[in-house]
């Protein structure tokens, strides 16, 4: 049996489609919010490979490489699936403004 969300979970799902290319300051890096996943109710972050200087990282070997684009996904709903979860939270507080402000 598949995962069931009452309506209070779509709601939240529908809520953050429309966020979905908005930028976010989340970890002390800013992310893409690129895509709701709501048949496992997460979201899927991008790191902003442009939006941050020090793109460039040293390897284990200590050689300067690109950093690698990834990716992160979060869970949008709590343990009772009514309530955003506190990642979810933390990523909206730090949603930037269209313009690329905080």
């Amino acid at each position: 049996m598949g995962v069931s969300f009452n309506m209070t979970a779509v709601s939240l799902h529908r809520k953050l489609q429309v966020l979905i290319g908005d930028r976010f300051d989340y970890l002390d890096e800013v992310w893409i919010l690129i895509e709701v996943l709501s048949d496992v109710d997460s979201v899927v972050l991008r790191r902003c490979k442009d939006c941050k200087r020090g793109t460039v990282q040293r390897n284990a070997y200590g050689l300067p490489n690109r950093r690698v684009e990834n990716t992160l996904t979060l869970s949008i709903s709590d343990h009772t699936g009514e309530a955003y979860s506190e990642d979810i939270m933390v990523l909206l507080e730090g949603r930037q403004c269209p313009n690329g402000s905080a």
